[in-house]
This record gives structure tokens, C-alpha cells and sequence, in this order.
């Protein structure tokens, strides 16, 4: 009976065991994964004091780090010409008040009711032309 006693023991330990090594196994990687997320916070916090520092000075050639702003003006820029030709493709505008993307016939922005100006293509290689209605007021005052 001694030899069943001693194994129902071990048997215990070696599942404490088990237990204890699961339990020190989830508290390393319930740890790893708050270290991430506050190495990512700190992340975020660099490239908000970089934003705010770049708009602060963007129009400074003598600063530090001048030479890192060409290159951030350089990609914004490119950016907005990658998005517009997205736009184009898709077959879209921006309302010039709020910013929103608006269908390319559209009169009136749906997101904030701002009348667009319609462009009507009547030559491919014309400029756009952008026609407005012009009110009677206005109609009277040109006379």
C-alpha cells in the first residue's frame, strides 16, 4: 500500500506542478501582452509630439530634423495625388466643406448639405469648367 500512497502523492505534486507552471505561464504572456500595448501607447505618443512638432515648425528651414520635413512634405503630397487619382478612378469628389466623398454628379453634399459646384466636361482636353447657378439678384446687378 505504500507504493500506491507514494504514487497518488507524486501524482499530486506533479499536477500542482503542472498547474503552477500553466498559471506562471499565462502571467508571462498576460505580461507580454501589456508591454506591448504600452510600448505601442508610447508609440503613438512619439508620433503625436513628431505631428505636433513638424506643424509647428514645417515653415522653419533652420531646425532640427529640417531635413526629415522635405521628405514628410514630399510623401503628404504625394498622398493627396495617390488619393485623388483614387477618387477619380472611383468615380467621386470631395465636398469642398467638409471633406466628405461625394458621388462626381452630385449638387449637394449628403453629409452636410453644402451646395457643390457641378463641372461640366465639354472638352477632354478643355480645363474643367465649373458652372454655378447665380442668383436673380445677381442676374439683375450684371444688367
Amino acid at each position: 500500500m505504500a507504493f500506491f500512497d507514494k504514487l497518488g502523492e507524486t501524482i499530486v505534486n506533479v499536477g500542482k506542478d503542472a498547474t503552477q507552471k500553466a498559471k506562471d505561464l499565462s502571467g508571462v504572456a498576460k505580461l507580454n501582452l501589456d508591454i506591448k500595448a504600452k510600448e505601442d501607447y508610447v508609440q503613438r505618443q512619439y508620433t503625436e509630439l513628431g505631428r505636433i512638432y513638424y506643424e509647428e515648425h514645417k515653415t522653419e528651414s533652420e531646425v532640427d530634423g529640417a531635413e526629415h520635413f522635405e521628405l514628410i512634405k514630399e510623401a503628404l503630397e504625394e498622398i493627396e495625388r495617390m488619393k485623388l487619382e483614387i477618387m477619380e478612378l472611383k468615380g467621386t469628389k470631395t465636398c469642398p466643406k467638409c471633406g466628405a466623398e461625394l458621388a462626381d454628379g452630385a449638387e449637394f453634399c449628403s453629409a452636410c448639405g453644402e451646395k457643390v459646384s457641378v463641372v461640366v466636361d465639354t472638352d477632354p482636353e478643355a480645363e474643367d469648367v465649373t458652372v454655378e447657378e447665380v442668383s436673380e439678384e445677381e442676374k439683375k446687378e450684371e444688367l
